[in-house]
């Protein structure tokens, strides 16, 4: 028992040690691309400046004269005050991402053979997602608060939690309106028959009559009042930026690009979306088919080169990908214990060599 508290007590520091190694670098190695002074005093442009909920933290922290002042002696990502903030901005947020995502995957398994796999499979994607990149290399105060509550909604419609969602909606949606597809998500796990097979298709996976459609609508009209309230308020803003990009996607998306296009969440979301069938729950499954509208819209309103547009997908796939790999480990299993199978264990443990034979590949 002492020998496992010391085992579980190195991995944490090591997990810790990671996550703060990667938001470090994410902070000092992107390009912050607001104008600070613009956005703190709401004169940024559009649709930067609607992104509002940062404005908020980060005016009360910056006037805080004692911790600019620690700040300023500082060095790396920590100076000047108003990265150092960021920097902390991010790293709590990005906690936060961790637990949400370690509570959903908890909520979503059935075998939980791979738990210790959900934060090396998250901080893969996170990387990616928000750092690595040649073209677009940017950040903003928003992207992980944006991701925390994009996960924390997650948690939530999976456990249909309603109460706490309309929460999400009406904070998140003042950090970044990507809060839409959550409202898409939801619908999704309604409207899914939980106790159709895997191989159903996408009309045999739902059902309609099953949505409660008032639900929906309070989520909407959260959405878009929301929306249009920021919409109006800054209506004076530079507009330069906001504009219909499906005309830029179009040059830009030619063969030398691809590779950086293909990058959404270290490019394990096309494997992941392919392999979406052997995903169980199939409730969780079919949160896959958000990627329709997302890349529609995100193709009008974005540059798909930019892959932090997808950021928030990035828990999603990372448990998708581990409940891929369990399913995994079940067939290997499955196969070895088959009668008249000629395989013979390796181990003293058969239960365990399936596992990792998972880890290694097949």
């Amino acid at each position: 028992m002492r020998n496992k508290r010391i085992f579980v007590a190195v991995i944490a520091a090591l997990y810790a040690s990671s996550a703060y190694h990667f938001v470090r670098y994410y902070v000092f190695f992107t390009e912050f691309y607001l104008k600070l002074n613009a956005y703190l005093t709401g004169r940024e442009r559009i649709p930067f400046q609607e992104r509002i909920l940062p404005v908020f933290i980060m005016r009360p922290l910056l006037a805080w004269q004692p911790l600019t002042h620690l700040l300023s002696s500082r060095r790396g990502a920590l100076s000047p005050p108003a990265r150092g903030i960021f920097f902390l901005i991010s790293l709590v947020t990005f906690a936060v991402v961790i637990y949400y995502t370690h509570r959903l995957y908890y909520a979503v398994s059935t075998r939980k053979t791979f738990a210790y796999l959900v934060y090396p499979f998250l901080l893969y994607t996170v990387m990616w997602s928000y750092s690595i990149h040649i073209d677009q290399n940017f950040s903003y105060p928003y992207d992980f608060l944006s991701l925390a509550f994009f996960t924390a909604g997650l948690y939530y419609i999976y456990k249909r939690q309603f109460l706490p969602l309309v929460f999400i909606m009406l904070i998140g949606t003042l950090n970044r309106e990507t809060t839409l597809f959550l409202i898409g998500i939801y619908i999704l796990d309604a409207a899914t028959i939980p106790t159709v097979a895997s191989t159903a298709s996408f009309r045999e996976r739902f059902d309609r009559a099953q949505i409660d459609w008032f639900r929906v609508a309070i989520l909407c009209i959260i959405w878009a009042s929301i929306k249009l309230t920021l919409s109006h308020y800054f209506a004076h803003n530079d507009n330069s930026e906001n504009h219909i990009r499906l005309a830029e996607n179009l040059v830009i998306f030619n063969p030398k690009n691809w590779p950086g296009a293909l990058n959404i969440c270290g490019y394990l979301l096309p494997v992941a979306f392919i392999l979406r069938r052997r995903i169980e729950p199939i409730r969780f499954a079919n949160y896959f088919y958000i990627l329709a509208p997302w890349i529609a819209i995100m193709a009008i309103s974005g540059l798909l080169i930019e892959t932090r547009i997808y950021g928030e997908l990035s828990t999603y796939v990372a448990i998708a990908a581990v409940l891929e790999l369990e399913h995994y480990a079940d067939h290997l299993r499955d196969i070895r214990t088959t009668p008249g199978s000629t395989d013979e264990p390796t181990s003293s443990h058969p239960t365990e060599a399936p596992a990792l034979h998972a880890v290694a590949g097949d």
